[in-house]
């Protein structure tokens, strides 16, 4: 399946990504914001397409790699879905762009866009999101999106993060 807008498709990952999640999970802002997953090598990347690839046959959601849509061809910029994650009641939406994806709206298009999806193709009623309050960028993001911040979440071994809900 393909979401697409003006500027943005969406896709699910694939095999021949390995190089680009090598790139995004080992950016300075993923290991900030994120953290470290461990995916330093082309087996690690390709299981983390795998496990992503497999949440949409289990759950029917997951991560979707965002191309920007470009007269010289479509670029990998980032990805945008749903974790399913096991302290939640309900999907976490998730985000993570490369410097040439960021500050020119594509994240918040690129939300929009799987809010939109989640809407007609889930029976999910509601959607969460966490992030850290350092993470300005990200928290403009929820906020334009119309995440509504419930409090903090704390978790072990990690600085407490801003909790939001989105209804569907």
């Amino acid at each position: 399946m393909i979401i697409e807008s003006e500027r943005l498709k969406l896709r699910r990952l694939s095999r021949d990504d390995v190089d680009f999640i090598l790139a995004v999970t080992n950016d300075k802002q993923w290991l900030t914001f994120i953290g470290d997953r461990g995916i330093n090598d082309d087996g690690q990347a390709s299981q983390y397409i795998t496990v992503a690839s497999d949440s949409f046959a289990a759950k029917g959601y997951g991560l979707w790699l965002v191309e920007a849509i470009e007269a010289k061809g479509d670029q990998r910029i980032g990805l945008c879905g749903f974790i399913r994650r096991p302290f939640l009641t309900c999907p976490d939406l998730g985000y993570a762009f490369l410097p040439r994806g960021r500050g020119k709206g594509y994240a918040s298009e690129a939300v929009n866009l799987v809010l939109s999806w989640a809407t007609s193709h889930t029976n999910e009623r509601q959607v969460s999101a966490i992030c850290r309050p350092d993470n300005l960028a990200s928290l403009a993001v929820l906020q334009r999106a119309g995440f509504k911040r419930m409090g903090k979440l704390f978790q072990p071994q990690q600085l407490p993060h801003d909790f939001f809900l989105h209804p569907l």
